[in-house]
Protein backbone atom coordinates (compact mmCIF):
# COMPACT_ATOMS: atom_id res chain seq x y z
CA UNK A 1 0.00 0.00 0.00
CA UNK A 2 1.19 3.50 -0.83
CA UNK A 3 2.59 5.10 2.33
CA UNK A 4 0.67 8.37 2.06
CA UNK A 5 -2.55 6.51 1.28
CA UNK A 6 -2.09 4.24 4.30
CA UNK A 7 -1.47 7.20 6.60
CA UNK A 8 -4.51 9.03 5.26
CA UNK A 9 -6.74 5.95 5.51
CA UNK A 10 -5.78 5.41 9.16
CA UNK A 11 -6.39 9.02 10.20
CA UNK A 12 -10.12 8.50 10.97
CA UNK A 13 -9.27 5.80 13.53
CA UNK A 14 -7.49 8.41 15.66
CA UNK A 15 -8.88 11.81 14.69
CA UNK A 16 -12.26 11.44 12.96
CA UNK A 17 -14.39 14.46 12.18
CA UNK A 18 -17.51 12.44 13.01
CA UNK A 19 -18.33 9.08 14.59
CA UNK A 20 -21.29 6.72 14.28
CA UNK A 21 -21.76 4.30 17.19
CA UNK A 22 -23.71 1.38 15.73
CA UNK A 23 -25.30 -0.48 18.60
CA UNK A 24 -25.56 2.61 20.79
CA UNK A 25 -27.38 1.92 24.05
CA UNK A 26 -29.38 3.82 26.66
CA UNK A 27 -28.16 1.47 29.40
CA UNK A 28 -25.16 2.60 31.43
CA UNK A 29 -22.47 -0.08 31.45
CA UNK A 30 -23.24 -1.27 27.94
CA UNK A 31 -20.47 -0.80 25.38
CA UNK A 32 -22.70 1.32 23.15
CA UNK A 33 -23.36 3.66 26.07
CA UNK A 34 -19.84 3.84 27.45
CA UNK A 35 -18.23 4.82 24.16
CA UNK A 36 -20.54 7.81 23.78
CA UNK A 37 -20.15 8.71 27.44
CA UNK A 38 -16.34 8.63 27.14
CA UNK A 39 -16.36 10.80 24.02
CA UNK A 40 -18.56 13.39 25.71
CA UNK A 41 -16.54 13.36 28.92
CA UNK A 42 -13.29 13.91 27.05
CA UNK A 43 -14.76 16.82 25.11
CA UNK A 44 -14.49 15.19 21.67
CA UNK A 45 -15.22 18.07 19.24
CA UNK A 46 -16.66 16.05 16.34
CA UNK A 47 -20.21 14.92 15.65
CA UNK A 48 -21.43 11.79 17.45
CA UNK A 49 -24.24 9.78 15.82
CA UNK A 50 -25.80 7.06 17.98
CA UNK A 51 -27.39 4.34 15.81
CA UNK A 52 -30.21 2.40 17.47
CA UNK A 53 -33.56 1.63 15.81
CA UNK A 54 -35.35 1.55 19.19
CA UNK A 55 -34.15 4.91 20.56
CA UNK A 56 -34.72 8.54 19.67
CA UNK A 57 -32.15 10.07 22.02
CA UNK A 58 -29.11 8.67 23.83
CA UNK A 59 -27.12 10.73 26.32
CA UNK A 60 -28.77 13.87 24.99
CA UNK A 61 -27.90 13.11 21.34
CA UNK A 62 -30.34 12.41 18.52
CA UNK A 63 -30.33 8.68 17.68
CA UNK A 64 -30.89 7.23 14.22
CA UNK A 65 -32.40 3.89 13.19
CA UNK A 66 -29.65 3.02 10.71
CA UNK A 67 -26.49 4.23 8.99
CA UNK A 68 -28.49 5.14 5.91
CA UNK A 69 -30.53 7.58 8.02
CA UNK A 70 -27.57 9.64 9.25
CA UNK A 71 -27.42 13.29 8.12
CA UNK A 72 -23.88 12.74 6.78
CA UNK A 73 -21.46 9.92 6.07
CA UNK A 74 -19.45 9.50 9.28
CA UNK A 75 -15.66 9.49 9.08
CA UNK A 76 -15.60 6.49 11.43
CA UNK A 77 -18.16 3.84 12.35
CA UNK A 78 -17.83 1.80 15.55
CA UNK A 79 -19.80 -1.45 15.51
CA UNK A 80 -20.70 -2.84 18.94
CA UNK A 81 -23.37 -5.32 17.85
CA UNK A 82 -23.58 -9.10 18.46
CA UNK A 83 -21.43 -11.03 15.94
CA UNK A 84 -24.44 -12.25 13.94
CA UNK A 85 -25.39 -8.66 13.07
CA UNK A 86 -21.94 -7.35 12.15
CA UNK A 87 -21.84 -8.30 8.46
CA UNK A 88 -25.21 -6.70 7.79
CA UNK A 89 -24.11 -3.52 9.53
CA UNK A 90 -20.79 -3.51 7.67
CA UNK A 91 -22.61 -3.77 4.33
CA UNK A 92 -24.73 -0.76 5.31
CA UNK A 93 -21.53 1.15 6.09
CA UNK A 94 -20.11 0.19 2.71
CA UNK A 95 -23.29 1.30 0.94
CA UNK A 96 -23.13 4.64 2.74
CA UNK A 97 -19.48 5.14 1.79
CA UNK A 98 -17.95 4.85 5.26
CA UNK A 99 -14.20 4.40 4.88
CA UNK A 100 -13.13 3.46 8.41
CA UNK A 101 -14.79 0.95 10.76
CA UNK A 102 -13.86 -0.46 14.15
CA UNK A 103 -15.55 -3.78 14.95
CA UNK A 104 -15.59 -4.26 18.69
CA UNK A 105 -17.66 -7.45 18.56
CA UNK A 106 -16.10 -10.80 19.51
CA UNK A 107 -16.93 -14.27 18.23
CA UNK A 108 -15.03 -14.53 14.93
CA UNK A 109 -11.71 -16.15 13.98
CA UNK A 110 -10.74 -16.54 17.63
CA UNK A 111 -13.76 -18.82 18.24
CA UNK A 112 -14.33 -21.46 15.56
CA UNK A 113 -14.40 -22.26 11.84
CA UNK A 114 -17.73 -20.51 11.37
CA UNK A 115 -16.36 -17.37 12.99
CA UNK A 116 -13.27 -17.56 10.78
CA UNK A 117 -15.49 -17.73 7.67
CA UNK A 118 -17.44 -14.66 8.83
CA UNK A 119 -14.16 -12.86 9.44
CA UNK A 120 -13.01 -13.71 5.91
CA UNK A 121 -16.24 -12.18 4.59
CA UNK A 122 -15.49 -9.00 6.53
CA UNK A 123 -12.05 -8.83 4.92
CA UNK A 124 -13.46 -9.42 1.44
CA UNK A 125 -16.20 -6.83 1.86
CA UNK A 126 -13.74 -4.25 3.21
CA UNK A 127 -11.47 -4.77 0.22
CA UNK A 128 -14.30 -4.45 -2.28
CA UNK A 129 -15.59 -1.26 -0.64
CA UNK A 130 -12.18 0.38 -0.19
CA UNK A 131 -12.91 0.44 3.53
CA UNK A 132 -10.36 0.05 6.35
CA UNK A 133 -11.49 -2.18 9.21
CA UNK A 134 -9.89 -2.55 12.64
CA UNK A 135 -10.90 -5.77 14.37
CA UNK A 136 -13.05 -7.69 14.90
CA UNK A 137 -12.45 -8.32 18.58
CA UNK A 138 -10.93 -4.85 18.90
CA UNK A 139 -11.56 -2.54 21.83
CA UNK A 140 -10.83 0.58 19.87
CA UNK A 141 -8.41 3.48 19.83
CA UNK A 142 -7.44 6.46 21.99
CA UNK A 143 -5.92 9.79 20.95
CA UNK A 144 -5.75 12.31 23.82
CA UNK A 145 -4.46 14.99 21.42
CA UNK A 146 -7.87 14.90 19.70
CA UNK A 147 -9.91 14.21 22.89
CA UNK A 148 -10.88 10.95 21.21
CA UNK A 149 -11.59 7.58 22.80
CA UNK A 150 -13.40 4.87 20.85
CA UNK A 151 -12.71 2.10 23.37
CA UNK A 152 -15.29 0.16 25.32
CA UNK A 153 -14.89 1.95 28.62
CA UNK A 154 -16.31 0.08 31.61
CA UNK A 155 -17.94 -2.93 30.02
CA UNK A 156 -19.82 -4.68 32.85
CA UNK A 157 -17.43 -3.05 35.34
CA UNK A 158 -14.41 -4.83 33.82
CA UNK A 159 -13.01 -1.77 32.04
CA UNK A 160 -12.59 1.57 33.71
CA UNK A 161 -14.63 4.74 33.17
CA UNK A 162 -12.58 7.61 31.86
CA UNK A 163 -11.51 10.85 33.31
CA UNK A 164 -8.94 12.89 31.46
CA UNK A 165 -6.27 11.05 29.49
CA UNK A 166 -2.82 12.59 29.82
CA UNK A 167 -1.04 13.57 26.63
CA UNK A 168 2.36 12.02 26.32
CA UNK A 169 4.97 10.72 23.88
CA UNK A 170 4.30 6.97 23.88
CA UNK A 171 2.10 5.00 21.48
CA UNK A 172 0.77 1.60 22.52
CA UNK A 173 -0.21 -0.83 19.76
CA UNK A 174 -1.32 -4.39 20.26
CA UNK A 175 -3.57 -7.40 20.14
CA UNK A 176 -4.99 -6.74 23.59
CA UNK A 177 -7.62 -4.71 25.34
CA UNK A 178 -5.37 -4.26 28.37
CA UNK A 179 -3.95 -1.00 26.99
CA UNK A 180 -7.35 0.70 27.14
CA UNK A 181 -8.57 -1.23 30.16
CA UNK A 182 -6.67 -2.49 33.19
CA UNK A 183 -3.36 -0.80 32.34
CA UNK A 184 -4.75 2.56 31.24
CA UNK A 185 -4.38 4.27 34.65
CA UNK A 186 -0.74 3.19 34.83
CA UNK A 187 0.04 4.34 31.27
CA UNK A 188 -1.81 7.57 31.96
CA UNK A 189 -0.06 8.47 35.21
CA UNK A 190 3.43 7.01 34.80
CA UNK A 191 4.20 7.37 31.08
CA UNK A 192 1.75 9.53 29.10
CA UNK A 193 -0.07 8.53 25.93
CA UNK A 194 0.13 9.70 22.33
CA UNK A 195 -1.97 6.95 20.73
CA UNK A 196 -3.46 3.58 21.67
CA UNK A 197 -4.68 1.03 19.11
CA UNK A 198 -6.12 -2.34 20.03
CA UNK A 199 -5.95 -4.36 16.82
CA UNK A 200 -8.04 -7.40 17.68
CA UNK A 201 -8.01 -10.12 15.02
CA UNK A 202 -6.36 -7.90 12.37
CA UNK A 203 -8.66 -8.86 9.50
CA UNK A 204 -7.52 -5.69 7.71
CA UNK A 205 -5.67 -3.02 9.72
CA UNK A 206 -2.64 -4.70 11.25
CA UNK A 207 0.48 -3.94 13.27
CA UNK A 208 2.44 -2.69 10.25
CA UNK A 209 -0.29 -0.21 9.31
CA UNK A 210 -0.42 1.34 12.77
CA UNK A 211 3.37 1.19 13.21
CA UNK A 212 3.69 3.23 10.00
CA UNK A 213 1.03 5.67 11.19
CA UNK A 214 2.69 6.21 14.58
CA UNK A 215 6.09 6.42 12.92
CA UNK A 216 4.84 9.51 11.07
CA UNK A 217 2.86 10.92 14.02
CA UNK A 218 4.53 14.08 15.42
CA UNK A 219 3.18 13.43 18.93
CA UNK A 220 4.69 9.93 19.14
CA UNK A 221 8.31 9.62 20.25
CA UNK A 222 8.33 5.99 21.47
CA UNK A 223 6.33 3.00 20.17
CA UNK A 224 5.44 0.09 22.48
CA UNK A 225 3.78 -3.02 21.02
CA UNK A 226 2.21 -6.26 22.21
CA UNK A 227 2.12 -8.82 19.39
CA UNK A 228 0.98 -12.42 19.19
CA UNK A 229 1.71 -12.66 15.46
CA UNK A 230 2.88 -10.53 12.55
CA UNK A 231 0.88 -10.57 9.33
CA UNK A 232 3.56 -9.40 6.92
CA UNK A 233 7.03 -9.94 8.35
CA UNK A 234 9.10 -8.29 5.58
CA UNK A 235 6.94 -5.15 5.60
CA UNK A 236 6.99 -4.93 9.39
CA UNK A 237 10.77 -5.25 9.57
CA UNK A 238 11.37 -2.76 6.76
CA UNK A 239 9.18 -0.23 8.57
CA UNK A 240 10.86 -0.98 11.91
CA UNK A 241 14.35 -0.44 10.49
CA UNK A 242 13.31 2.91 9.03
CA UNK A 243 11.30 4.16 12.03
CA UNK A 244 13.79 2.91 14.63
CA UNK A 245 16.34 5.46 13.46
CA UNK A 246 14.16 8.20 14.94
CA UNK A 247 11.76 6.47 17.31
CA UNK A 248 12.60 3.42 19.45
CA UNK A 249 10.29 0.42 19.11
CA UNK A 250 9.75 -1.88 22.08
CA UNK A 251 7.94 -5.19 21.50
CA UNK A 252 6.47 -7.78 23.83
CA UNK A 253 6.12 -10.79 21.55
CA UNK A 254 4.07 -13.55 23.14
CA UNK A 255 3.00 -17.01 21.95
CA UNK A 256 6.62 -18.14 22.20
CA UNK A 257 5.80 -21.64 23.47
CA UNK A 258 3.56 -24.33 22.03
CA UNK A 259 1.00 -23.75 24.77
CA UNK A 260 1.17 -19.98 24.28
CA UNK A 261 0.62 -20.42 20.54
CA UNK A 262 -2.52 -22.47 21.22
CA UNK A 263 -3.78 -19.80 23.63
CA UNK A 264 -3.07 -17.12 21.03
CA UNK A 265 -5.23 -18.94 18.48
CA UNK A 266 -8.18 -18.82 20.89
CA UNK A 267 -7.54 -15.17 21.81
CA UNK A 268 -7.25 -13.41 18.46
CA UNK A 269 -7.12 -16.26 15.98
CA UNK A 270 -3.41 -15.55 15.45
CA UNK A 271 -0.95 -18.23 14.38
CA UNK A 272 2.39 -17.72 16.11
CA UNK A 273 5.65 -17.96 14.19
CA UNK A 274 8.91 -19.62 15.10
CA UNK A 275 10.24 -17.65 18.05
CA UNK A 276 13.92 -17.92 17.12
CA UNK A 277 13.13 -16.30 13.79
CA UNK A 278 11.41 -13.41 15.54
CA UNK A 279 14.30 -12.97 17.95
CA UNK A 280 16.89 -12.72 15.18
CA UNK A 281 14.74 -10.47 13.00
CA UNK A 282 13.96 -8.10 15.87
CA UNK A 283 17.64 -7.81 16.72
CA UNK A 284 18.56 -7.00 13.13
CA UNK A 285 15.86 -4.32 12.96
CA UNK A 286 16.97 -2.74 16.24
CA UNK A 287 13.71 -3.62 17.99
CA UNK A 288 13.97 -3.83 21.77
CA UNK A 289 12.28 -7.07 22.80
CA UNK A 290 10.95 -7.49 26.34
CA UNK A 291 9.52 -10.48 28.17
CA UNK A 292 6.55 -9.10 30.13
CA UNK A 293 4.10 -6.23 30.33
CA UNK A 294 6.00 -4.92 33.35
CA UNK A 295 9.20 -4.76 31.28
CA UNK A 296 7.28 -3.12 28.44
CA UNK A 297 6.28 -0.28 30.80
CA UNK A 298 9.75 -0.11 32.37
CA UNK A 299 11.62 0.19 29.09
CA UNK A 300 9.06 2.55 27.57
CA UNK A 301 9.36 4.78 30.65
CA UNK A 302 13.13 4.88 30.16
CA UNK A 303 12.90 5.86 26.49
CA UNK A 304 10.31 8.53 27.25
CA UNK A 305 12.46 10.34 29.81
CA UNK A 306 16.12 9.40 29.39
CA UNK A 307 18.70 9.78 26.65
CA UNK A 308 20.49 6.56 25.65
CA UNK A 309 23.92 6.46 27.34
CA UNK A 310 27.03 6.91 25.22
CA UNK A 311 28.65 3.89 26.84
CA UNK A 312 28.01 1.02 29.22
CA UNK A 313 29.77 2.36 32.36
CA UNK A 314 27.30 2.76 35.22
CA UNK A 315 27.74 4.42 38.59
CA UNK A 316 25.44 3.00 41.26
CA UNK A 317 24.56 5.26 44.20
CA UNK A 318 22.83 2.92 46.62
CA UNK A 319 21.22 3.21 50.02
CA UNK A 320 22.60 -0.14 51.24
CA UNK A 321 25.52 -2.49 50.72
CA UNK A 322 23.19 -5.35 49.84
CA UNK A 323 21.73 -3.21 47.08
CA UNK A 324 25.22 -2.60 45.72
CA UNK A 325 25.73 -6.37 45.42
CA UNK A 326 22.41 -7.00 43.65
CA UNK A 327 23.05 -4.06 41.33
CA UNK A 328 26.43 -5.52 40.32
CA UNK A 329 24.76 -8.87 39.62
CA UNK A 330 22.12 -7.15 37.48
CA UNK A 331 24.70 -5.16 35.51
CA UNK A 332 26.64 -8.35 34.81
CA UNK A 333 23.51 -10.13 33.57
CA UNK A 334 22.53 -7.27 31.28
CA UNK A 335 25.96 -6.52 29.84
CA UNK A 336 26.72 -3.24 31.63
CA UNK A 337 29.93 -2.31 33.46
CA UNK A 338 30.29 -0.86 36.93
CA UNK A 339 32.15 2.44 36.43
CA UNK A 340 35.66 2.83 37.81
CA UNK A 341 35.64 6.21 39.48
CA UNK A 342 38.51 8.64 39.00
CA UNK A 343 40.68 9.64 41.99
CA UNK A 344 39.22 13.16 41.82
CA UNK A 345 35.68 11.80 42.06
CA UNK A 346 36.57 9.55 44.98
CA UNK A 347 38.09 12.53 46.77
CA UNK A 348 34.86 14.54 46.40
CA UNK A 349 32.81 11.62 47.68
CA UNK A 350 35.19 10.85 50.55
CA UNK A 351 34.53 14.31 52.01
CA UNK A 352 31.01 13.17 52.94
CA UNK A 353 32.16 10.14 54.98
CA UNK A 354 34.02 9.61 58.25
CA UNK A 355 37.79 9.40 57.85
CA UNK A 356 37.87 5.60 58.23
CA UNK A 357 35.55 4.95 55.24
CA UNK A 358 36.98 3.67 51.95
CA UNK A 359 35.09 4.78 48.83
CA UNK A 360 34.36 2.07 46.28
CA UNK A 361 32.10 1.56 43.28
CA UNK A 362 29.15 0.87 43.58
CA UNK A 363 28.77 3.54 46.25
CA UNK A 364 27.12 2.53 49.53
CA UNK A 365 25.83 5.85 50.92
CA UNK A 366 24.35 4.84 54.27
CA UNK A 367 27.36 5.84 56.35
CA UNK A 368 27.54 9.14 54.45
CA UNK A 369 23.86 9.80 55.22
CA UNK A 370 24.59 9.30 58.91
CA UNK A 371 27.58 11.64 58.70
CA UNK A 372 26.36 14.32 56.29
CA UNK A 373 22.59 13.93 55.97
CA UNK A 374 20.39 12.55 53.20
CA UNK A 375 20.11 15.69 51.05
CA UNK A 376 23.81 16.57 50.96
CA UNK A 377 24.83 12.95 50.44
CA UNK A 378 22.63 12.23 47.45
CA UNK A 379 23.05 15.56 45.70
CA UNK A 380 26.83 15.77 46.14
CA UNK A 381 27.56 12.16 45.22
CA UNK A 382 25.20 12.12 42.24
CA UNK A 383 26.81 15.31 40.91
CA UNK A 384 30.28 13.97 41.50
CA UNK A 385 29.76 10.77 39.54
CA UNK A 386 27.94 12.54 36.71
CA UNK A 387 30.95 14.88 36.38
CA UNK A 388 33.28 11.87 36.06
CA UNK A 389 34.42 11.17 32.48
CA UNK A 390 34.53 7.46 33.37
CA UNK A 391 30.75 7.42 33.94
CA UNK A 392 28.12 7.15 31.18
CA UNK A 393 25.04 6.67 33.34
CA UNK A 394 23.96 6.85 36.98
CA UNK A 395 21.35 4.89 38.90
CA UNK A 396 20.41 6.49 42.22
CA UNK A 397 18.74 4.01 44.56
CA UNK A 398 16.80 5.15 47.63
CA UNK A 399 13.78 4.12 49.65
CA UNK A 400 10.30 5.63 49.76
CA UNK A 401 10.53 7.09 53.24
CA UNK A 402 10.09 10.51 54.78
CA UNK A 403 13.77 11.40 54.58
CA UNK A 404 13.32 15.16 54.46
CA UNK A 405 10.30 15.80 56.71
CA UNK A 406 7.90 16.13 53.78
CA UNK A 407 10.30 17.89 51.39
CA UNK A 408 10.38 16.43 47.89
CA UNK A 409 13.22 13.94 47.41
CA UNK A 410 12.89 13.95 43.57
CA UNK A 411 13.09 17.74 43.75
CA UNK A 412 16.72 17.36 44.86
CA UNK A 413 17.53 15.95 41.43
CA UNK A 414 15.78 18.56 39.24
CA UNK A 415 18.81 20.83 38.84
CA UNK A 416 21.13 17.83 38.51
CA UNK A 417 19.01 16.44 35.68
CA UNK A 418 19.13 19.80 33.86
CA UNK A 419 22.87 20.25 34.38
CA UNK A 420 23.84 16.90 32.82
CA UNK A 421 21.62 16.41 29.76
CA UNK A 422 24.29 14.31 28.04
CA UNK A 423 24.37 11.72 30.85
CA UNK A 424 21.67 9.17 31.63
CA UNK A 425 20.10 9.35 35.10
CA UNK A 426 17.66 6.78 36.47
CA UNK A 427 16.18 6.47 39.96
CA UNK A 428 14.99 3.59 42.10
CA UNK A 429 12.52 4.18 44.90
CA UNK A 430 12.12 1.01 46.94
CA UNK A 431 8.47 0.99 48.11
CA UNK A 432 8.77 1.42 51.88
CA UNK A 433 5.81 3.76 52.42
CA UNK A 434 3.38 3.21 49.53
CA UNK A 435 1.94 6.71 49.56
CA UNK A 436 5.40 8.26 49.48
CA UNK A 437 6.44 5.76 46.80
CA UNK A 438 3.65 6.77 44.42
CA UNK A 439 4.35 10.44 45.06
CA UNK A 440 8.04 9.95 44.32
CA UNK A 441 7.18 8.09 41.11
CA UNK A 442 5.09 11.02 39.91
CA UNK A 443 7.62 13.66 40.95
CA UNK A 444 10.54 11.87 39.30
CA UNK A 445 8.46 11.61 36.12
CA UNK A 446 7.76 15.35 36.27
CA UNK A 447 11.50 16.18 36.24
CA UNK A 448 12.25 13.70 33.44
CA UNK A 449 13.89 10.93 35.49
CA UNK A 450 12.46 7.42 35.05
CA UNK A 451 11.90 5.79 38.43
CA UNK A 452 11.70 2.08 39.27
CA UNK A 453 10.80 -0.17 42.15
CA UNK A 454 13.88 -2.44 41.96
CA UNK A 455 17.47 -1.87 40.93
CA UNK A 456 17.25 -4.77 38.46
CA UNK A 457 14.35 -3.07 36.63
CA UNK A 458 16.41 0.11 36.30
CA UNK A 459 19.47 -1.83 35.08
CA UNK A 460 17.41 -3.75 32.50
CA UNK A 461 15.91 -0.52 31.20
CA UNK A 462 19.30 1.17 31.06
CA UNK A 463 20.67 -1.82 29.12
CA UNK A 464 17.83 -1.42 26.61
CA UNK A 465 18.74 2.24 26.17
CA UNK A 466 22.39 1.30 25.64
CA UNK A 467 21.55 -1.39 23.03
CA UNK A 468 19.50 1.20 21.16
CA UNK A 469 22.48 3.57 21.16
CA UNK A 470 24.64 0.75 19.79
CA UNK A 471 22.09 0.11 17.04
CA UNK A 472 22.01 3.79 16.06
CA UNK A 473 25.80 3.96 16.01
CA UNK A 474 26.01 0.89 13.77
CA UNK A 475 23.26 1.97 11.38
CA UNK A 476 24.08 4.26 8.43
Amino acid sequence: MNNSHNLKSLGPFFQPESVAVIGASRAAGKAGYNIIENLKRLGYPGKIYPVNPRATRILGLAAYPGVKDLPETPALAIIVLPPGQVLKSLRECADRGVKAVIIEAVGFGEMDAEGARAEAEITELAGQAGMRVMGPNSVGTINPYANFDSSLGRLKKVFLPRGGIEKGPAAFIGQTGLFTGVYLPLLNSEIGISKIACLGNKCDVDESDVLEYCGADPATKVIAMYLESINDGPRFLELARRINKKKPIIVLKSAVTEGGARASATHTGAVAGEDRVYEAAFRQAGICRVGSFEQLWDVTRAFVSAAPPRGSRVAIVNLAGSGCVTAVDACTRYGLQIAKLSPATKKKIKALYPDWWQVSSPIDVWVAIEASGFEKTYTAITRAVLEDENVDAVIAVMGANNWLDGKSVPGLFADIRRDFPQKTLLAVSMPGDRKIYYRMQREFKDIGVPCYTKDEDAVASLAALYRYRQYLNATP
